[in-house]
């Protein structure tokens, strides 16, 4: 029950957030559900929690997860830089899971036109 409690409380954080941070969207809430992200947001609240803000594609909705620093430092690279991120949220929009899918190479590396950075 706590849990509940306290996922209502970042709930209202995060729609704080996206009211300031995405003001001319008309975010709708939804029951649990699946999608792909069409923006990924890396904030934090007043309060000092950190968020993962997910908006999903074509729905009008979102996600989001409480993260630390620690986890911004571990997975926010694998997931700006994925083509695609789907995640799973439950009533409260919570994310509950979540997975990124990125292209992958299968072919003659000397046919690739190549790009390298200095």
């Amino acid at each position: 029950m706590d849990e509940n409690i306290n996922e209502d409380s970042q709930l209202s954080e995060v729609l704080e957030i996206l009211g300031r941070v995405k003001p001319e969207s008309k975010l709708t809430r939804h029951c649990p559900g699946s999608g792909c992200a069409s923006e990924s947001i890396f904030t934090f609240s007043r309060c000092g929690n950190y968020y993962w803000i997910v908006l999903i594609c074509k729905s009008g909705t979102f996600a989001f997860k409480h993260i630390s620093p620690e986890w911004i430092r571990t997975y926010s690279n694998l997931i700006l830089s994925s083509t695609q991120v789907c995640v799973e949220w439950n009533i409260n929009h919570y994310i509950t899971d979540w997975a990124v899918e990125q292209d992958k190479f299968c072919g003659n590396y000397d046919d690739r036109k190549m790009v390298r950075a200095v």
